[in-house]
């Protein structure tokens, strides 16, 4: 079977189209859900088993596009080779899952990742410990606490920019050798730190303390969005050929672009954007509070 991270993704995707509330769509006549029809009934029924809302996650897609990417997305199966490439196999295709870092990478890996396992390994840990300790003597109805916290380290773009680059190009080696359909190619990408946020620089070369009456205001995020970074839409559009859709996850959303028409999304970004690192902290807490019980009450209360 493939890795959790990948399946796990792919599902965030799947949810994201087809469900809604946590539940998927239903055709309200025949009450089938997108796992129960055949490939014909799903086509002829979209208008029931797809989020009318999926269309916020679509960049770049047609309705031919739109219709082609469901259907695929819906269909693909894990690779049951789970160490060779692709993840996920359908008949005109594949998808391939990689993870990408906007924190320096060492020998041991994205240092974001070491470090926030270390503290996650210590937290349970300690929480065990002290689970211990709690459950040995009473608070007497006082309520005990233990907390720890996770900062950030280094993160920037451009540690985000080589590091996607990086696994871009090591992907392609892979599918250069891959001999399977090669019709639809998908990368599935996947940003999982909460760690860069994003605002258009509209106010380049502005007059200070100019006003700006009603006009539309500068678009801000606090997470980072593939389908705003024109450098690297630009860098996927030299592979459209080979790869013809990406699908960019992250804390908040899932974005779909597809690659032959980026140079249309680029004509609506007029401005780049300005992306920096956001200043994070992780808590993780413990609580317990205990009553002694006399042994006398306990049994009148029990009676």
């Amino acid at each position: 079977m493939r890795g959790e991270r990948e399946l796990r993704c792919l599902n965030i995707v799947k949810d994201a189209m087809f469900c809604k509330n946590g539940k998927p769509m239903q055709n309200p006549f025949t009450h089938k859900t997108y796992l129960d029809v055949s490939d014909d009934e799903f086509k002829k029924d979209r208008i029931w088993l797809v989020n009318s809302e999926c269309h916020k996650s679509y960049f770049g897609l047609e309705e031919n596009n739109r219709e082609e990417f469901e259907c695929v997305l819906r269909v693909a199966q894990a690779n049951l080779d789970a160490s060779r490439f692709p993840d996920f196999i359908f008949e005109s295709g594949f998808i391939e899952h990689f993870q990408v870092t906007s924190s320096p990478i060492t020998r041991k890996g994205a240092t974001h990742t070491r470090k926030e396992s270390e503290f996650r390994r210590t937290v349970d840990i300690e929480t065990k410990e002290i689970e211990g300790e709690w459950n040995g003597t009473s608070s007497f109805d006082k309520v005990r606490s233990k907390s720890w916290a996770f900062s950030n380290p280094t993160h920037s773009y451009e540690f985000l920019s080589d590091s996607f680059r990086s696994n871009w190009q090591h992907h392609m080696e892979s599918y250069k050798k891959y001999t399977g359909s090669k019709q639809i190619g998908i990368f599935m990408v996947e940003y999982p730190e909460i760690a860069l946020a994003m605002c258009e620089n509209v106010y380049h070369d502005w007059i200070d303390g100019m006003s700006q009456g009603d006009m539309r205001e500068q678009e801000k995020f606090k997470e980072y969005r593939l389908s705003r970074d024109k450098k690297l839409l630009e860098y996927i559009y030299q592979f459209k050929n080979e790869i013809q859709y990406v699908i960019f996850l992250n804390q908040a959303r899932v974005e779909v672009i597809r690659t032959g028409n980026i140079p249309y999304l680029i004509k609506l970004l007029p401005w780049d954007y300005v992306i920096y690192p956001l200043q994070v902290t992780t808590v993780a807490s413990a609580y317990n509070i205990s009553i002694p019980v006399d042994q006398e009450q306990g049994d009148e209360i029990n009676d």
